[in-house]
């Protein structure tokens, strides 16, 4: 780039339309006034998008025939979608996967499913949409094959309607994930994601045919701009009308515009729209208003098609000298790499799950999510629309050269132009999604590549810039990207001093690992300690000596704690909940470079959430970046994000206060607050009151002695907050923090059930390993436990698990029947709890 780069746009939803203005302001038909996303699914006499997700068979391994409409599955596991099947299989040195996959499975699958004629569906068109499966999907209706899909993360859309038939017709699908490892982290293996019938008269939009912006977005007013893609297949030419409405969160209309529109037999011809409204509710992090486009395309008095869409008003700029400007706002990006998968229930994450996160993630003042390295589902672009998420949207991990064996760059040629314009067609209406990412460290990246990537983009959407993670030193992407090489110190300095027009972001900074309770005094550097498998490749050139010739000398410098560690015999698989174990950069560090760096748009930490998969040794199933575990429970770390980027007066403190044994002995205890000053107390004893400073963190030295430790933070406007840690006891029974206690009987929403083992007082024990039992009755099932042990090698789908450091945490779903939940949580030697959740009949 030879000039800052500055964007504007509005960007959201998917409609039909048709070419023309008008001022009529008449309200649409009632049938999609109201808000769909919550589920995905609507039903018009025109249009209708309802899950095909129940009663499905399934069998594990290849299977002759099972293709054919009369094969007979009677035997297979009968199961509801979305469905892993890698994250039910056992853990095992010798899977393929090795520690990429987390150890798990793989192989080939078979799904069939009955799929019952419906009358209704008679001179209309018929889709099946697959949101994901991976991988190597081949689908078949009625022994026809109709579809092939390597890439795991993009859907496909088959019109079905000239292969079924009256009666019953035959869906099946073979998944091929034989050959592993097919990528760097875990995968999963299934159709993982949701699938979806939908049905639609002859005279439609296409799949992901429409593409809403804006132009000229300011707080007084905004022009609507609608661009949608309409087939007509009913073998004669049509004319008609096609009417725009944009309604607001309550579903007043704020306006519309009504259009004349030819349609040719066959065609598929694109029509354009435009709408002017004053005074638009603008779509931000902390005011995330979303507007619902309608659109109908009618024939007299007969509506031929109908679709609805929700849409939302911002601008984007991107800056060397103001950074990322949102709204008018210089806006910095406090961001974080998540991957798809979901912990204990693998890639099969239900949207209550992501849910979850993003409510985690907005607690701490994370403003952004980057989706490492593939594209997610699409409900989690929506629930990034609804919480009010910036997304950085990544496409690909590589490209034509293979990252893992058989990863995606075996198809890379033949297919990511299909699946990059897949991808920006199905997620460019999104108002959470700000930046197109092409790669990820991408393994002998060109130039050519990259401008082929770029301009496939651009031409289908040209309102956000793209972006390459460790791209930076090629030319074509609109922002400079960063992942660990951007770490070393004053390596961002260098490279804008170098390019001073480029705008520059970190794409995956910083990289730090931390296990909950679990704490050292001493700092560790992974090259120099606890050195990676990828780090050891070359025999004549160990990682030590790589610390010594280069890497020592451009580290940031975390002094230790102690001279000797406090806390020794730790496994190194376990990493310090301190801000003390890192890679090349500290957390506070890369706070700093996001707040003082003003071409440094911002940063997206590795990572938010510890991940299946990418593991260094066997019995490992993951490294510990995240600053929230496995069994989403916040680790240290967490709240020195939350510290810097939360606007709430808060305070935290580690470490805990249980520490046998540690009686005399003077350790680190370390505060983190957004207030001005903190004081800490032993046993009512004050240890000292300091300032906060620069080093975002307080730290005292004191002989720990059993009892209590309090830190009141204080604030130069009155403001108080305190925590306190105290030493725990003998467990005596079992508390249960669930996040909700009252379920819909839809089959897919679900409680986090978090399981604490305390003292008689309420303490949560952090060293109690008790194994707990979980049973679930009525209304709901047990989808997965987890303890966030790294070395936990027991399936999440059992009923039981040991609590690692006092926890553990238990997913109940509905399972669809309306009678309530009865969970019942038993431990040897403790009283049973029961939890009973009341359930809403879904009508």
């Amino acid at each position: 780039m030879n000039a800052p780069i500055v964007l504007r746009n509005l960007v959201c939803a998917a409609l039909l339309a048709a070419a023309g203005c008008g001022d009529t302001k008449t309200a649409p038909s009632e049938a999609l006034t109201r808000s769909t996303y919550a589920s995905g699914e609507y039903l018009s006499d025109n249009r209708s998008r309802s899950r095909l997700t129940q009663d499905w068979s399934f069998h594990l391994g290849d299977v002759e025939g099972a293709q054919t409409p009369d094969f007979s599955d009677i035997d297979w596991r009968k199961l509801d979608l979305p469905h892993d099947w890698s994250i039910e299989g056992e853990y095992r040195e010798a899977n393929p996967a090795g520690r990429a996959g987390a150890f798990l499975p793989g192989g080939i699958g078979w799904y069939r499913k009955s799929l019952n004629w419906n009358p209704a569906w008679e001179g209309k068109r018929v889709n099946l949409t697959f949101d994901g499966i991976y991988m190597n999907g081949s689908i078949y209706v009625n022994g026809e094959k109709l579809a092939h899909q390597p890439y795991g993360y993009i859907g496909v859309n088959i019109d079905v309607t000239d292969f079924l038939k009256p009666g019953v017709n035959a869906v099946a699908v073979r998944v091929d994930h034989s050959k592993m490892p097919s990528g760097r982290w875990y995968t999963g293996s299934g159709i993982y994601r949701d699938v979806w019938l939908e049905v639609t008269e002859t005279v439609h939009v296409i799949h992901n045919g429409s593409y809403v912006r804006a132009a000229e977005v300011t707080a007084q007013s905004a022009t609507l701009l609608a661009t949608h893609e309409i087939k007509n297949e009913t073998g004669k030419t049509l004319t008609g009308k096609g009417k725009l409405s944009l309604l607001d969160a309550k579903g007043d209309m704020v306006a519309d515009t009504i259009g004349d529109v030819t349609l040719k037999p066959g065609e598929v011809f694109a029509l354009d729209q435009s709408i002017v409204i004053k005074s638009p509710k603008l779509w931000s992090p902390e005011t995330p208003e979303l507007y619902t486009v309608v659109f109908e395309l009618s024939k007299g008095d007969k509506v031929l098609d109908r679709y609805e869409t929700r849409t939302a008003f911002r601008s984007i700029e991107f800056t060397v000298d103001r950074g990322f400007i949102l709204n008018g706002v210089t806006t910095l990006i406090h961001g974080m790499c998540m991957h798809h998968d979901g912990g204990p229930v693998g890639s099969a994450v239900p949207i209550d799950v992501w849910r979850r996160r993003f409510e985690l993630l907005k607690e701490a003042g994370v403003n952004a999510v980057r989706t490492a390295h593939n594209p997610f589902a699409p409900e989690f672009y929506d629930l990034a629309d609804e919480m009010g998420f910036l997304v950085m949207n990544e496409a690909f991990d590589g490209w034509e050269t293979e990252k893992s064996v058989f990863d995606y760059g075996l198809y890379f040629d033949d297919w990511w132009e299909e699946d990059l314009m897949a991808l920006i067609r199905r997620d460019r209406n999104h108002p959470s999604i700000i930046m197109w990412s092409i790669g990820n460290e991408v393994r002998d990246p060109t130039a050519e590549t990259q401008k082929k990537l770029v301009d496939t983009v651009k031409a289908l959407d040209s309102t956000r810039p793209t972006v390459q993670a460790r791209g930076y030193y090629l030319p074509h992407a609109d922002i400079a990207g960063f992942n660990g090489h951007g770490e070393y110190m004053k390596a961002l300095e260098k490279h804008h001093t170098e390019h001073p027009d480029q705008i520059m972001v970190g794409t995956e900074m910083t990289h730090t690992l931390h296990t909950r309770d679990v704490y050292k005094s001493k700092t560790e550097y992974r090259t120099r300690d606890n050195p990676a498998p990828w780090e050891m490749r070359n025999p004549k050139r160990s990682p030590i000596m790589k610390w010594r010739a280069h890497v020592k000398k451009g580290v940031h410098d975390v002094p230790d704690f102690t001279e000797e560690e406090v806390w020794p015999n730790v496994t190194k698989s376990y990493a310090s909940s301190f801000d003390n174990n890192l890679v090349r950069m500290p957390i506070r560090e890369e706070i700093k470079a996001v707040r003082d760096l003003p071409y440094m748009i911002g940063s997206f930490r590795w990572t938010a959430f510890d991940y299946m998969g990418e593991a260094k040794y066997w019995p490992e199933r993951t490294m510990n970046f995240g600053v929230i575990d496995l069994a989403g429970l916040r680790k240290g770390a967490y709240h020195l994000y939350k510290s810097q980027w939360a606007k709430d007066p808060m305070v935290w403190v580690d470490p805990h206060w249980t520490h046998p044994d540690k009686e005399g002995v003077t350790m680190p205890v370390v505060s983190y607050t957004n207030l001005d000053a903190a004081e800490l107390f032993v046993n009512g004893k004050s240890a000292g009151k300091q300032e906060m400073t620069d080093d975002m963190q307080i730290v005292w030295h004191v002989p720990y002695q059993p009892g209590q430790i309090k830190v009141i933070a204080t604030g130069d406007n009155g403001e108080r907050e305190e925590i306190i840690r105290n030493t725990a006891g003998e467990v005596s029974r079992v508390a249960l923090l669930p996040d909700r206690t009252m379920l819909p009987a839809d089959g897919r929403s679900l409680v986090h059930l978090e399981i604490n083992l305390v003292d008689k007082d309420g303490t949560y024990n952090p060293h109690a390993d008790n194994r707990v039992f979980v049973y679930v009755s009525g209304g709901g099932r047990l989808i997965g436990i987890e303890n966030g042990d790294v070395l936990e090698l027991q399936s999440t789908k059992d009923d039981n698990r040991k609590a690692f450091h006092g926890k553990l945490m238990a997913l109940v779903q509905s399972n669809g029947d309306n009678r309530s939940i009865e969970v019942e949580i038993a431990s040897l030697g403790l009283k049973t709890k029961v939890l009973v959740v009341d359930v809403i009949t879904v009508d």
